[in-house]
């Protein structure tokens, strides 16, 4: 490994921390929770028939059961074992023999019978299979065969009619390199992956606002913070080693903030299988709550805001950090104008959060000298997604919470190399057509105009 800056994982607090148990019942007995050592009692018993290389994968191995970076039983954020049943429920696809020959060559209405789940367990695909006109069942051919078949075909097609698609979980920055080299190559830009649907605004908005369409934060930034924001997001369910860190933070002071259309169960209590106190007592998560509207998550961050300058009338500097926005800042005029013209009585209506409940994390958030803002699909998956991501630029900004330790910008992502999805595969094929998208979008909303947006402009703007 090369030189980093970062200084490797910390160690965690050694006391335990009574007042953030959900329960003196141990494992949660009688509550409606994860069944986390009935899950793990599964996976070994799954795993029997190759027992061995399931180990090696889990004591050696790269995780690929989310993006939190875990290798063999550690990670880089904090020490101790990290394990979760979001990768033992994976496991099996990587430790599962081939499907035997007598169902895999069966007759198609066979195969029809299995549904998704059914076929998985079968086992692998072991060699190139086809099945052409007319025929009933699959039959082998070789690789050489497959290869030649492929490109056969791909040299008869005019390059704009065929593309590429690549899926996040499992594959490496260096094949969605080499497959953007690809495509180019052939002659196409038509190349897609799984990430587009998921954190592609957060790379435009990013990119847009900040100059960088990635992630400023590490995980170990929310161990300290004064607030995480959790927008549209569900990390204990999505990435359950998360919720190690959350529990390390919360025992250094961090307030954890959930804003989401509905209260998941996981965000407000669960029990952390790798970690001995979390597993017997349970962890409250959360220590509030705001379920905003599906789409109104604009106005409440204008409603924030608003309520940011409508406290610097009071006394300068109480909200806004003026000398951060004056150096790093453009549009702040621009932006203060656009919210400050909105009524209450219109973003309350529009974000289902109260005024009162508005003011109260506006003012928890003017009083934290640092906050890591994170957030997932909820806030990704409108057609407006790129502005939702923009306002959250905009109350980093506004606030100065980025450029430093304990404070930052974090799009939370579900699947390894994710990343690289985004910055080595999309870039040139989707940036300036998601920013033209976005520019037509902000025109018909009244909440999360995109031309009222602060930051440096890095596009075409």
């Amino acid at each position: 490994m090369g030189k980093t800056k970062h200084p490797g994982p910390q160690k965690k607090a050694a006391m335990p921390a009574p007042k953030h148990w959900v329960s003196p019942i141990p494992f949660g007995l009688g509550k409606v929770k994860p069944k986390h050592i009935r899950d793990t009692m599964k996976t070994l018993w799954d795993n029997r028939d190759n027992f061995g290389y399931a180990t090696n994968i889990l004591t050696k191995g790269v995780c690929d059961g989310c993006a939190l970076g875990v290798s063999g039983l550690h990670d880089q954020t904090l020490t101790g074992p990290h394990i979760c049943t979001t990768r033992l429920n994976v496991l099996r696809l990587n430790t599962v023999g081939a499907i035997k020959p007598e169902i895999l060559h069966a007759d198609i209405d066979e195969l029809r019978k299995y549904d998704s789940t059914q076929l998985r367990k079968l086992g692998r695909i072991p060699y190139p299979m086809i099945r052409r006109k007319g025929e009933r069942k699959f039959s082998r051919i070789t690789w050489d065969d497959a290869m030649d078949m492929i490109a056969e075909k791909a040299k008869k097609l005019d390059p704009k009619q065929y593309a590429f698609y690549l899926t996040s979980r499992g594959i490496t920055n260096e094949s969605y390199y080499v497959a953007g080299k690809v495509s180019r190559f052939l002659g196409t830009n038509n190349i897609d992956n799984a990430s587009r649907i998921c954190h592609s605004p957060s790379k435009t908005a990013l990119k847009r606002s900040i100059g960088v369409g990635a992630s400023t934060s590490n995980y170990q930034d929310w161990i300290g913070t004064d607030v995480l924001l959790f927008w549209g997001s569900v990390a204990s369910n999505s990435s359950p080693v998360s919720s190690k860190y959350m529990l390390e933070a919360k025992k250094k002071g961090t307030k954890i903030i959930v804003v989401n259309p509905y209260r998941e169960p996981a965000m407000d209590e669960y029990w952390i299988p790798s970690n001995p106190e979390s597993a017997l007592f349970g962890t409250k998560i959360a220590d509030d709550f705001y379920q905003v509207n599906i789409g109104g998550d604009i106005a409440f961050m204008h409603g924030i805001m608003k309520h940011w300058f409508d406290m610097e009338k009071i006394r300068h500097g109480s909200a806004i950090n003026h000398e951060f926005v004056q150096e790093h800042v453009n549009g702040f005029k621009e932006l203060k104008t656009k919210v400050q013209e909105q009524e209450w009585e219109d973003i309350v209506a529009s974000s289902g959060i109260s005024k009162e409940r508005i003011i109260e994390l506006a003012e928890l958030l003017a009083n934290s000298k640092n906050a890591v803002y994170a957030w997932a699909l909820g806030l990704t998956m409108h057609s407006f997604a790129t502005d939702n991501i923009s306002q959250v630029a905009n109350l980093a900004l506004l606030r100065g919470h980025l450029g430093r330790k304990h404070a930052g910008l974090m799009p939370f992502r579900g699947h390894s190399s994710v990343q690289a999805a985004v910055k080595w595969v999309q870039i040139l094929s989707f940036f300036q057509a998601e920013i033209f998208l976005g520019k037509i979008l902000s025109e018909l909303r009244i909440y999360g105009d995109s031309n009222f947006r602060i930051g440096k402009a890095t596009s075409s703007e």
